[in-house]
């Protein structure tokens, strides 16, 4: 039985400026992907003051460095961040491999992964450490971004290496201003974006042009957004007249013990109070864990649905 050869990551030959946060490849300057997502898709922080961008920036930066260092040195601060950070790890099986990995195409883009586990001896996951406060839906979709690129490129610099899981992990543990503390120790794993779609993205740039992103909502679905809310608010009004309509006669036809009125084109049927009993299947398997239930199992095809919420 053939045995998968243990892969060991490849160094990439740019040269990264902590302090500047630019990379360098013979002489020239390669883009990063922070920016270039910035570039695409304008996520900005404009509307955010300069003071609490650079308190946010110092805390991150100090918890990036307390990671790695317990990470690679094994120096533990007791600081409450770090403390969950190694509850995540143990609870998800993470096996550091990489702290700020630097990675690059070898010709116009490069980023630093900042934390790289090893799975087996050929598949990595790869995990993006964010330390704000709020993770919103434009955040997450930008890591998800952020991590699919850092997918290609990895494998890319690594040819034979595999990239499992791409995640998050949220860590914070700052006072707020009424003296308790905004604490969030989370793991938030994100669906990979396609290496093809993410090679586009990355030539398209290349070519001072705007990529178009799939999997932003078309045109003609987001010019209906004012019609569904409409709807939906006109069915929940009109399912709220209805239920008070029929609590009303419900109660009429309580009182006069009467079980049917019918109209020429509607008829109206209480039903009486009863109890329905019904089968605690999965308290059961587990009481049962040695018994085959797949006999008495019956698989159903469910069709597919939309949820709407606003």
């Amino acid at each position: 039985m053939a045995t998968t050869k243990r892969i060991e990551l490849k160094e990439s030959n740019v040269i990264f400026d902590e302090e500047a946060h630019t990379y360098q490849l013979n002489g020239r300057f390669l883009s990063g992907i922070t920016s270039l997502l910035d570039r695409q898709f304008g996520y900005s922080y404009d509307s955010v003051p300069k003071d609490v961008l650079e308190e946010a920036r110092i805390y991150g930066t100090m918890l990036h460095k307390e990671l790695e260092a317990f990470d690679s040195l094994w120096e533990n601060t007791g600081s409450q961040e770090l403390a969950d950070y190694i509850e995540i790890c143990k609870n998800n099986g993470l096996k550091h491999s990489a702290s700020e990995y630097l990675i690059s195409d070898g010709e116009n883009y490069a980023s630093m992964i900042d934390k790289v586990y090893r799975q087996s001896d050929d598949t990595f996951d790869l995990c993006d450490v964010k330390s704000y406060g709020v993770m919103t839906p434009e955040k997450q979709a930008k890591a998800r971004w952020q991590l699919s690129i850092y997918a290609y490129l990895f494998e890319l610099q690594n040819k034979k290496a595999k990239v499992g899981r791409l995640f998050i992990i949220h860590l914070r543990n700052k006072m707020k201003k009424d003296g308790t503390f905004d604490h969030i120790n989370d793991i938030i794993f994100v669906d990979r974006i396609p290496s093809e779609i993410c090679k586009d993205l990355l030539e398209t740039d290349l070519r001072g042009e705007q990529f178009k992103d799939p999997f932003e909502i078309p045109d003609d679905i987001s010019s209906q957004e004012a019609e569904i809310r409409e709807l939906m608010e006109t069915k929940t009004s009109v399912e709220e007249r209805l239920a008070t309509i029929k609590a009303n006669i419900l109660s009429k036809m309580e009182s006069l013990d009467i079980r049917t009125w019918a109209t020429n084109t509607m008829r109206l049927t209480r039903k009486l109070p009863s109890t329905r009993a019904s089968f605690n299947s999965s308290l059961f398997k587990a009481d049962h864990p040695d018994m085959d239930f797949s006999p008495y199992e019956k698989i159903s095809q469910v069709a597919g649905s939309l949820m709407i919420t606003v």
